[in-house]
């Protein structure tokens, strides 16, 4: 019976290597013992409602006659009352601010009152006209990408329009609270530069270390199917080191939930070589496409299934996710 239902598989897919990874979906979906569904339910705890906050970043270093937004961000509040003070004086009442500054230092405070409670939270912003003071703090973000931090007078602060190149790539500016991620870089030195208002503000080299590895980003795969629709999905595997990647195994495996107990009866299992060149950062996708008959042999092919996806180099298991789905 088995032989038969692969059959019908054969001439809807195509007959490559690669579309392996989709017969064991496939299969598993045509040998559904039966059209039962029995229903698995697990108790989940109670999850605690998380503690009401508000925020509006991290403190600010702004050049002279230079604007900027603020922006509350609440959490587990209920119709907030905002009110924004500016170095003691009542600046507005909105969820946002925008606001410019004089030379020197200014406190900003925001006070939001709800449910008879009031949550507060402060921010400091500083203007200049010299980058005295102004620095950079450098550090690995990743495996293969370098992180940046501005500083003021040695404490952490966001500084608007820092921008900062890396070897002869086009200069990125740092987000708001001054933090900057390269993209992903090959192993070796590189060098970069930081620059505000045409003045350099720190220079230097780093090192990225030689690490392979890649790594399953996601496996798309619908909640649930309909008997007689088609599945369209994917395996994206993404490049998380620092060379290129140009080989690896994928080893697949889907159960039947409902026939679990049963052992191998309920389980099919493939693997798969791929050779791809993948460089750091980038991603890589295997197609999941296949039809799903209405019935077969008489039977409505539903029931509940994991799919497992196992990532191997050299040998090693190097990541492994797992996705549930049901068919109807």
């Amino acid at each position: 019976m088995l032989e038969e239902k692969t059959r019908v598989f054969k001439n809807v897919l195509p007959k490559t290597k690669k579309h392996y990874i989709i017969l064991i979906i496939a299969i598993l979906i045509l040998t559904s013992i039966s059209g039962a569904a029995l229903l698995l339910h697990k108790d989940k705890a109670p999850q605690e409602k998380p503690a009401p906050s508000v925020s509006i970043g991290c403190d600010r270093v702004l050049w002279k006659n230079t604007g900027i937004e603020l922006a509350a961000s609440t959490q587990n509040i209920n119709k907030p009352l905002f009110e924004w003070t500016v170095d003691g004086k009542i600046a507005g009442r909105s969820q946002k601010l925008s606001q410019k500054f004089d030379m020197g230092e200014h406190r900003v405070v925001l006070n939001v009152s709800f449910n008879n409670m009031t949550l507060t939270a402060n921010q400091s912003v500083i203007v200049v006209d010299s980058v005295n003071g102004i620095s950079l703090r450098d550090s690995a973000a990743s495996k293969n990408q370098w992180g940046f931090q501005t500083m003021y007078r040695d404490k952490t602060a966001g500084v608007k329009g820092v921008m900062i190149s890396v070897d002869s790539l086009p200069a990125a500016e740092v987000n708001p609270c001054g933090s900057l991620s390269t993209k992903s870089l090959f192993a070796g030195e590189h060098t970069w530069r930081a620059q505000l208002q045409g003045s350099t503000i720190g220079s230097g080299t780093f090192n990225i270390k030689k690490v392979s590895e890649i790594k399953i980003a996601r496996v798309d795969v619908a909640p649930s199917y309909s008997a007689g629709s088609t599945v369209n999905g994917k395996i994206v595997l993404k490049n998380m080191g620092s060379t290129t990647v140009t080989g690896f195994d994928i080893k697949t495996v889907a159960v039947n939930n409902n026939y679990a107990w049963m052992g191998d009866k309920a389980k099919r299992e493939f693997s798969d070589q791929y050779n791809a060149d993948i460089k750091p950062g980038e991603t890589y996708d295997i197609p999941v496409r296949v039809a799903i008959p209405e019935k077969v042999s008489g039977i409505r092919p539903s029931g509940k299934y994991t799919i497992t996806v196992t990532l191997i180099m050299n040998g090693q298991t190097i990541d492994t996710k797992a996705v549930n789905t049901e068919v109807k």
